[in-house]
């Protein structure tokens, strides 16, 4: 009799126990609070330093002992995720704990603009804490290649501390995904130019047009001169050359020697100099049905084309040349 009521004490001890224990982890540190905060769990951070995180910011109560038994009672210590969690005190130890196991990180959205190179895009994402510069540009150029141009700008949602590695691949994937939903690369072999010739010209295209309207147009002028051996001439080489833009360029500029200058050589140059959008893509594989070999740059921001010399330098003369349009 002795024992049984040794044993009955004993169940009830430790069912009293368990009722406290999943009573205390049930209930929030403050409940119906409208406190939300970004809590960053650093890499490398073990079960009890992430508690103590939780306690001085006031997420928990003093009580993190209990969240300590938690995490190892439920052998979700080697799965919890590093990174920022927007939490609240009005959250329990059990919604944190699937918050954190789940890795329900915050993320953040940034958009890449089209025409950003690849050096731009490292120091938008450097200085939103998304990648460390130069680990990105170290990845974007490998050996005597670069990634340059296959960038996709477009707006990715993130987390901080994202990394190089990582940001590049959703880049690419995000490239890969576009080219198949356009049939980039089909598009490209009809045209008889690799996928990388079109990457590139489509570069320029991109810092050459102010409005899409005109992509295809100048596109067909670059096609143009590219079937007649002209030499493209296009300023935008010329400013990725220089390396910051210039208000004005002169005729020294365009005599600067690099592969880059198209000024100097024929054809395209060696890669992209830039990261092209969609529509830049499109008009480098479909240019207008025209014959214009020229355009200019007008007063209004708008080009001016011509299919001849003489009627370009009317066109030239006839307007007040401020950005330097040399084409």
């Amino acid at each position: 009799m002795n024992f049984l009521y040794k044993l009955f004490f004993v169940f009830s001890l430790i069912f009293l126990v368990t009722i406290l224990f999943l009573t205390a982890i049930s209930f929030p540190l403050v409940e119906n609070s409208t406190i939300q905060k970004i809590i960053d769990i650093p890499s490398g951070t073990n079960a009890k330093e992430i508690v103590h995180i939780l306690e001085k910011n006031e997420i928990i109560g003093k009580n993190n002992y209990l969240f300590i038994i938690l995490i190892k009672l439920s052998k979700l210590e080697a799965k919890l995720k590093f990174g920022e969690y927007n939490l609240s005190p009005s959250l329990n130890m059990l919604q944190i704990l699937n918050k954190l196991a789940r890795g329900e990180i915050v993320v953040y959205k940034i958009t890449i603009p089209e025409g950003y190179n690849s050096i731009q895009i490292a120091e938008l994402l450097d200085k939103k804490e998304i990648v460390e510069k130069e680990s990105f540009l170290k990845l974007v150029k490998y050996g005597e290649k670069s990634w340059e141009g296959y960038l996709f700008p477009d707006t990715y949602e993130v987390p901080k501390k994202y990394g190089a590695e990582n940001m590049l691949k959703l880049m690419l994937s995000n490239f890969e995904q576009v080219a198949v939903d356009n049939k980039l690369i089909n598009k490209a072999e009809q045209t008889g130019f690799t996928m990388d010739e079109i990457i590139t010209l489509a570069s320029i295209i991109e810092k050459e047009a102010k409005f899409a309207e005109e992509k295809k147009q100048i596109s067909s002028v670059f096609h143009n001169r590219l079937k007649s051996g002209m030499k493209l001439q296009s300023c935008a080489t010329i400013q990725y050359i220089l390396g910051k833009p210039k208000e004005k360029l002169e005729e020294s500029d365009l005599e600067i020697e690099s592969p880059y200058n198209t000024y100097l050589y024929k054809g395209l140059p060696p890669g992209p100099i830039c990261n092209p959008g969609i529509d830049s893509i499109i008009a480098a594989l479909e240019p207008a049905n025209e014959d214009y070999l020229f355009f200019v740059l007008g007063d209004n921001g708008r080009h001016i084309f011509s299919k001849t010399y003489e009627e370009h330098l009317k066109n030239k003369n006839g307007k007040n040349d401020k950005k330097g349009a040399w084409h």
